[in-house]
């Protein structure tokens, strides 16, 4: 039964260290088994890949919320100037204007790219 579990922690560790996806049903099932029939030794090994394992989805998560905190930024001033040209007054610059449309989307266009590549020299995204 030591063998088997022994082998079922080096296949965790592996897998764990090649970036892939593990069972995680049968990882904590290995962890069981070995809690209940006392194997301290293997039951240090599979804490440690416990925690590797959580480090790597903390990290996964990390980039993603970051990624989407990046495209919210870019998005945010196009939805303010969407919301100030939008208004239903007279007053409004460049409502009236025969380039009006034009003026507004080079406005947006140019502060999305200004961003986006802001973002890209500091290697944000």
């Amino acid at each position: 039964m030591e063998k088997r579990l022994k082998s079922e922690i080096e296949d965790f560790e592996e897998t764990i260290f090649a970036g892939e996806d593990i069972d995680l049903h049968r990882f904590y099932a290995v962890k069981k088994e070995l809690i209940k029939h006392g194997h301290r030794d293997l039951l240090e090994i599979h804490l440690i890949l416990e925690a590797m394992l959580e480090k790597q989805h903390n990290t996964l998560m990390n980039k993603r919320l970051n990624l989407l905190t990046i495209w919210s930024t870019i998005f945010l001033p196009l939805s303010f100037y969407t919301g100030l040209f939008g208004m239903n007054f007279d007053d409004v610059p460049f409502l009236n204007n025969h380039h009006g449309f034009w003026i507004f989307s080079i406005l947006t266009i140019s502060t999305t790219l200004i961003m986006f590549l802001y973002f890209k020299l500091n290697k944000w995204l």
